[in-house]
Parts: structure tokens; sequence; C-alpha cells
């Protein structure tokens, strides 16, 4: 854990205002699931906030962010509404997406997101072509790609972190690491440690996925060398998945039993905030009680807003 002098309150409270957006916006979804109000698939992001907040509260706003399935959480890190995002869960026309993607398919390009995809490292790529764009317009920000461990199975993430370091792309490589490729644990597809094996094409990180201090400092760490030589960096965020790869039901293998209370990134802040003096217990309920009434008129606004009309289909084909 990153000791007290390394961040001040207002940093520690941002932090857990994000991931608390994360975690109860899903919870959200988790109860209202079963009604059948939402007309998508989701992949939750319970439990593993830490690394998007981490790595997104040292990016900009004009800084690009290309991700796959697993939505929720960059997303929300990033900067996109709860209102937009919630409607595109509902299929409706003022989702981010307007009602046609669903939660895997999200775009919010104000907030530097080009759209995520469905495709199991299909973002790696379009990352750095992101980050290509950059270089040839010589720009001063950077690209992020970002996916699971399941995705460094794929050609597209050999090529990538080959091209990005060939051609120094000014990109950041992202790796979640949850150990669960679906339900395969990494073990059973992977036979190489994924960090040693990106420290031959580039500098790579490694960060404590569970403890968003730590996510954001190697993050810090790695984005500031991405912004000074121009050249690309890697890390890898070891963490835990608590739900099902879809769906909103607990994980049941049996070798992904996780004791939540030991590894809650939001449960470790808060009590770190706590302990060092930088909060107080009615701060934390106050800014609870804040994502509550948010998630509530996001709800209100997509329950609100209209359909898409069957005029509309051919649109933006």
């Amino acid at each position: 854990m990153i000791s007290v002098e390394s961040v001040t309150k207002e940093q520690g409270l941002y932090l857990l205002m994000k991931m608390r957006e994360i975690r109860q916006f899903q919870e959200r979804i988790v109860a209202l699931y079963p009604t059948d109000v939402m007309v998508t698939p989701v992949h939750l992001h319970i439990g593993q906030e830490a690394v998007p907040v981490g790595i997104c509260a040292n990016l900009s706003k004009e800084d690009t962010i290309s991700f796959t399935h697993r939505t929720h959480g960059p997303a929300l890190a990033k900067g996109m509404d709860m209102k937009r995002l919630m409607a595109e869960l509902y299929g409706r026309t003022t989702g981010c997406s307007k009602g046609r993607g669903g939660s895997m398919h999200v775009i919010d390009v104000e907030n530097g997101m080009f759209g995520s995809s469905s495709i199991v490292g299909g973002g790696i790529a379009v990352g750095v072509g992101s980050g290509l764009a950059i270089k040839l317009k010589n720009e001063d920000h950077i690209a992020v790609s970002y996916f699971g461990d399941g995705a460094t199975d794929c050609g597209a993430f050999w090529e990538s972190i080959n091209f990005a370091a060939l051609r120094e792309i000014p990109v950041l490589f992202v790796c979640e690491n949850n150990n669960l490729s679906n339900t395969m644990k990494k073990t059973d597809h992977m036979f190489a440690d994924i960090s040693r094996v990106a420290k031959e094409f580039m500098p790579s990180f490694q960060a404590d996925g569970t403890d968003v201090l730590e996510v954001f400092y190697k993050g810090r760490e790695a984005v500031q060398y991405i912004r000074n030589m121009r050249r690309p960096a890697f890390i890898e965020c070891l963490t835990h998945r608590w739900m099902k790869h879809q769906g909103v039901d607990r994980d049941d293998l049996p070798y992904n039993q996780v004791d939540t209370s030991e590894i809650c990134p939001i449960r470790r802040l808060e009590m770190y905030l706590l302990e060092n003096r930088l909060a107080v217990s009615g701060e934390i309920a106050a800014l609870v009680a804040d994502i509550e009434r948010k998630i509530d008129e996001a709800v209100d606004f997509a329950v609100n807003s209209p359909f898409p009309h069957p005029e509309d289909l051919t649109k933006e084909v």
C-alpha cells in the first residue's frame, strides 16, 4: 500500500468516488436485470474497480481508450455519463450508442472512447491505431489499449505490441488479469508470464489490482514514460473476478473462490482513508448516498427515454 504522504485527501476521495460509482451502478444492474428491463447481456466489473479507476485517473479527457466486452468500469472511470450508459442498457435512443450497442458496444467520443468491441481482444489493435493517429498528427496525448488476460492469446495482441514497439507508438497496454478466460484458468491456456514477455518489447509494470493506490501510482509511472518518451509501455494489474463471466450471479467456479472482504478494493481504500485521517465516516456515507441519488436519476432517465423507431433501423449503418 502506498504511504499516506503519497496521496492527498482530494485524490483519495476522488478514487473512492469513481470506484463507488462503478460498484453501485453495477449493483443496481444486479437488482434490475432479473426484471427484464435491460435488453443486453452484461459483463460486470464488481470487485475489479481499482484497475480502470487507477489507470484512468492518470488520463486526460483527450487521451483515448479502447476496451472490450467488460465495459462499465472503463467507461465510467474515463468519464461517461451514468445516464447515457444506463439508457444504453435499456436500449433507448438517449443511450451512448443510441440504443444500438448495449453493454458491450459503448461509445463516448467526447471522452476519448471511440467504441468498445465484444470480440475478445478486438480493441487492442484499435488502441494501437489510435496511438498511431496521435503520432502522425503530432499530438501530445496518448492512447490506451485495455483488455483481459484471456485476450493475450489472440494474435492481434502479439502483433500489436510488436508493431507499437517497432513504430514507437504512444500507447499504454493495460492487462486486467483476473486469471480467468471466461471459465478457463490462465494456467490452462497460457504458458508464459505475460509481464515478463512484454518486457522484451517495452517497459513493463505490474500492480496489485485490488489496491487502487498502487494501480494509480504504477499507472502514473507508465503514463509519464509514454508522455515523455512517446513510446509504448505495458502494465499488468492482478485482480479477482467476483461475478460470473456473464450475467449478474456470483462466480461459483471451484478454483475462483475469493474472500471478498479481504480483497475488496473499495473496502481497502475506505479503511486506508479512515485510518490515516484523510476522511471520516460521514463523508463516505454522504458520498455513497449522492451516488445512489445519481443512479436513481439515471434509471429515471432511461425509463422515460424512447425506444428506437423501426425507421431508424437503416440509419448509421
